[in-house]
């Protein structure tokens, strides 16, 4: 059995272990006073599509054909915590945002329109929006790049090592002609095509990773801070994120920020892939561009 079909037969089943708790127990907590469980004070990322929440509460079936047909699963079932909210679909950004795929399946498959049926296009989602919420950590802000960060927290085990592979083909990718042989060089290969970077990888030990840390920080790329939300943003022709110069008027220092513009959608991948240990950019749910920039 695959890994996707692993994941999603793991949250049909804490769906269906939720949904008999409710009503097992639902006689029990309203005699115990479960008003406060009726409605969640969460606020949930939903998928793209979904209608105001109470209208999609009130519409939702909590069939679970969303979560089915989701390419990348992100898409989980609610748990008794939610109140009202319990097995309808909503997404962790952190976990796993949402990368906006083309057709948008989990639109499409929803029976009852919960997810509008006029949405049929990711850039229209309008899921909520991104914040710059901890400025202080973000690489960016702070005029680092993210691949050697990302490898330091390889070399301090810090992120799990299967990310390995994905680090070093991202940092090989932005490397130029000059600096892939040195690289081709110093590991003694021939080329730095997928099968020969996966081999690689296989093998690097921890004194290797320190080299290729040292190697980054010195490589032409490194002249620019990170960029990931923005890179890694699945409708990035749309300008979602903009990259602007600001003095700190009591420090003087200047920095580059991302500055959220109007078109993202909240889609949660900036979040995903913030290579912080705690993501420096957060999605707010349900909000409009207007409503957190006045």
């Amino acid at each position: 059995m695959t890994d996707k079909n692993n994941k999603t037969l793991m949250n049909r089943r804490r769906f269906i272990k939720t949904s008999t708790a409710i009503i097992v127990g639902g006689t029990t907590l309203a005699g115990l006073g479960a008003t406060p469980l009726l409605r969640s004070q969460t606020v949930l990322l939903r998928p793209p599509g979904a209608l105001e929440e109470d209208r999609f509460l009130a519409s939702c079936i909590k069939c679970g054909q969303c979560l089915q047909v989701c390419p990348p699963q992100v898409i989980q079932l609610a748990n008794i915590t939610q109140g009202f909210a319990v097995g309808t679909p909503y997404i962790t950004a952190r976990d796993g945002g949402c990368i906006l795929c083309a057709g948008l399946p989990c639109v499409l498959a929803c029976p009852t329109g919960s997810l509008n049926h006029d949405l049929s296009e990711g850039k229209d989602a309008q899921m909520g929006l991104a914040v710059i919420s901890q400025p202080d950590t973000c690489l960016s802000v702070r005029g680092k790049n993210d691949i050697p960060h990302r490898i330091n927290q390889l070399i301090n085990g810090q992120t799990d090592t299967t990310n390995s592979r994905h680090v070093i083909t991202d940092m090989f990718s932005r490397l130029t002609s000059s600096e892939k042989e040195t690289v081709i060089n110093r590991f003694s290969l021939t080329d730095l095509k997928a099968d020969t970077v996966n081999a690689l990888v296989r093998k690097l030990e921890n004194e290797d990773l320190i080299w290729l840390k040292h190697f980054a920080k010195s490589a032409e790329f490194s002249m620019v801070s990170c960029r990931i939300c923005f890179t890694e943003c699945p409708i990035k022709s749309e300008k979602t994120i903009l990259f602007q110069e600001k003095t700190d008027p009591e420090s003087e220092q200047t920095a580059i920020w991302p500055v959220i513009q109007k078109s993202c959608v909240g889609c949660g991948v900036c979040e995903e892939r913030c290579p912080t240990a705690e993501a420096s950019i957060t999605i707010i749910p349900r909000k409009k561009w207007m409503e957190v920039q006045g």
